[in-house]
């Protein structure tokens, strides 16, 4: 959803023109259309069909929402098919195509004429590579002096084919604003929050399309499901959804400025309250926003914003859950309370009432998050409403930040914002940038945040210093070890863990496919210490490079919780049972999370262990196990060769007419 930043003056300028635009969507083979809700019907609007097409294709939608393979088709073979207005237009200034091709092929001209002026055309090219035809573009016409008449359009295809899906007219005649609907924008400040406020809560990751629902027991009487949201492509808008609707209100608890959702569409007398007590993650809608003997204050909330929209909201009653998040890893997927930002984040949207006629500039906040890439761009559209002259774009400060144009048209346009923060000499300019993006026309301005926040990517031994819930981006690790979702991994620094709970989308697991000895890259997520483990939750799919062989490392004389997440080799010790183990003269717990079918106990093996720090105790992992001695002999028979193994010092060794070994044939002093 779209942050708007608006700034309304009245101006009345007579020399200009205030323009409207006309948006017709074509939805057959003769060029019918519709324009808003109302269908053509040919003689007062739409178009008379010149030379029909050969196909249609409604389209459809990408997990991404975009649109593709959409719109009237006019192939190599029909060449000059296209329509003509039935209306003619005033002073138009610019006209939009809006078409795709085929997976790879597709190219051509369109043109246009308007009244009795000299036609102009776009080119349309083979798609620069095979996929991207299909997705839906805009190309534009612009006139540098405006012209009236009916509009008469065609194509001609000199490869494949071009798909027309709407056309877009500029003009002094055009139609009603485009804001005429009340809308539901990302909230990016507490202080946009107002009492009475109507809110939905949404999730607060690219591609995750899900939106918190009503409570209903019937689906559960513990948290609250997820249901499917449709987001804007920059996510700061959702549609409404009379299902996802709170009421948001303002209070007061104790002198401490909080909040309260109520559920009045609904139950009327309903909150929304963490209900889970010390022990559950519970999210539910109750009667009263107070439980003095169980749950204290449990329907009031503390909310900050972050990042440009990600909210924390945090329950003021005494459940030990206390956070709101989206719980991607579920299934079916649900919203409900947590006591740490374990879980994907969640944000809010709030209903904005519809603009009207008033003159305004509208624009998104324009926020490219964290992120490790030292260059990027990013398109938003500028929109606008009764302006009489082009917008004029430029940047406060301009040193990190820079824009694609300055001027834009009074109707709205697209603008791209770039950032730079790359240094000559190679060296990480880490840290948080602010820009404001300045758009005027005449009197009317408004100013647009933007925002970055560069990472360099860390190593190990640099990541598990970071304090909880730390968004980090890794140098490259290669995998130790992997069980379920726990994949272990390592540089030259150190160890930790990935708690790899998915994406959220498809349910898929990001490491659902990797094994031990593949390197990864790109592994981004917030980092926590759970109870002495250091972890990384993943927020993007990683890359996987090649695989390679990885040997555990030379176990300490003590292993404490400084080698935690370690894929290591223990010579000499000894399984005692399932749950304990004898190393260099110490007991340490151990665990059978690999699943092994037995254990070889009360003999010296060379075992590969993951160590793990479970509630303040140092517990092993158990991988593998290798015997010394061969097949069928045990720890102290004869070899066979005038040898054999012994223990000394609980380090098992080979005794030899000639002294003693160790197990690698290097010669030990003897006592």
């Amino acid at each position: 959803m779209k942050k708007f930043f608006i700034l309304c003056i009245v101006c009345f300028l007579p020399f200009y023109l205030s323009a409207g635009v006309t948006t017709y969507t074509f939805t057959s083979l003769k060029w019918a259309s519709k324009v808003g809700a109302t269908v053509c019907d040919g003689t007062t609007d739409g178009w008379v069909c010149d030379k029909e097409a050969t196909e249609y294709t409604a389209g459809r939608t990408d997990s991404e929402g975009r649109l593709y393979s959409c719109g009237v088709g006019v192939k190599k073979g029909t060449s000059g098919a296209g329509a003509t207005s039935v209306i003619a237009f005033e002073d138009v200034r610019r006209i939009t195509f809006n078409f795709c091709q085929n997976s790879s092929n597709g190219k051509g001209t369109i043109f246009v004429k308007i009244g009795d002026n000299e036609p102009q055309s776009i080119t349309v090219n083979k798609p620069a590579a095979s996929g991207q035809g299909i997705y839906n573009r805009d190309s534009i016409i612009s006139f540098e002096t405006s012209q009236s008449g009916k509009i008469k359009f065609w194509v001609e295809c000199t490869e494949n084919g071009i798909y027309i899906n709407t056309i877009s007219i500029r003009s002094s005649s055009g139609g009603s604003s485009p804001f005429t609907m009340d809308t539901y924008q990302l909230v990016t400040d507490v202080t946009q929050l107002e009492d009475s406020d109507q809110v939905i809560f949404g999730v607060y990751k690219e591609g995750v399309n899900y939106i918190m629902g009503y409570f209903d027991e019937y689906e559960s009487a513990n948290n609250i499901h997820a249901i499917k949201g449709r987001y804007s492509n920059d996510r700061m808008q959702v549609d409404a959804d009379d299902r996802a609707i709170y009421t948001l209100r303002k209070a007061d608890l104790n002198g401490h400025a909080c909040y309260i959702f109520q559920d009045e569409l609904r139950y009327e007398e309903a909150y929304l309250v963490a209900s889970g007590g010390q022990t559950k993650n519970r999210l539910a809608v109750w009667t009263d926003v107070v439980s003095e003997k169980s749950y204290g204050n449990y329907g009031f909330w503390d909310i900050t914003i972050e990042n440009g929209g990600e909210a924390v909201i945090t329950n003021l009653g005494n459940s030990k859950a206390k956070i709101i998040q989206y719980n991607a890893s579920n299934n079916p997927t649900l919203f409900a309370c947590y006591a740490d930002r374990s879980q994907t984040p969640v944000c809010l949207y709030r209903r904005v009432e519809a603009m009207g006629d008033v003159p305004a500039i509208i624009a998104p906040l324009v926020n490219f998050g964290t992120t490790i890439e030292s260059t990027g761009s990013r398109t938003i559209e500028v929109n606008a409403n009764k302006l009489t002259q082009d917008i004029s774009v430029s940047l406060k400060q301009g040193n990190v930040f820079s824009v694609s144009s300055a001027t834009l048209d009074r109707d709205g346009d697209q603008l791209t914002v770039r950032y730079d923060v790359a240094l000559p000499n190679g060296e990480c300019r880490e840290g948080r940038f602010i820009d404001t993006l300045l758009l005027t026309s005449g009197e009317v301005q408004t100013e647009v945040q933007v925002l970055l926040h560069f990472l360099c990517p860390l190593t190990v031994a640099e990541a598990v210093q970071l304090e909880d819930h730390a968004v980090i981006y890794l140098n490259d690790v290669t995998v130790t070890k992997k069980y379920d979702t726990y994949i272990y991994v390592r540089d030259e620094t150190g160890s930790m863990l990935l708690f790899d709970r998915g994406d959220g989308v498809t349910g898929k697991r990001y490491g659902a496919d990797v094994k031990a000895g593949d390197p990864l890259s790109g592994v981004t997520g917030r980092f926590i210490n759970y109870f002495g483990v250091p972890e990384i939750s993943p927020s993007e799919q990683f890359k996987i490079g090649q695989n390679k062989e990885v040997l555990p490392e030379p176990a300490p004389v003590v292993i404490d919780s400084a080698d935690v997440c370690r894929y290591l080799v223990l010579d000499s010790a000894v399984i005692k049972g399932w749950t304990e183990m004898t190393y260099k003269g110490k007991t340490y717990a151990i665990e059978n999370k690999f699943k092994l079918s037995s254990f070889d106990k009360d003999v010296p093996t060379r075992t590969n262990v993951i160590v793990s720090y479970d509630y303040d105790v140092v517990t092993l992992y158990i991988v593998s196990q290798e015997r010394y001695s061969p097949e069928g002999l045990s720890e102290t028979s004869t070899t066979g060769h005038g040898a054999r193994l012994i223990m000394r010092d609980g380090v098992v060794v080979v005794e030899t007419e000639k002294g003693l070994f160790s197990l690698d044939g290097k010669a030990l002093q003897g006592e």
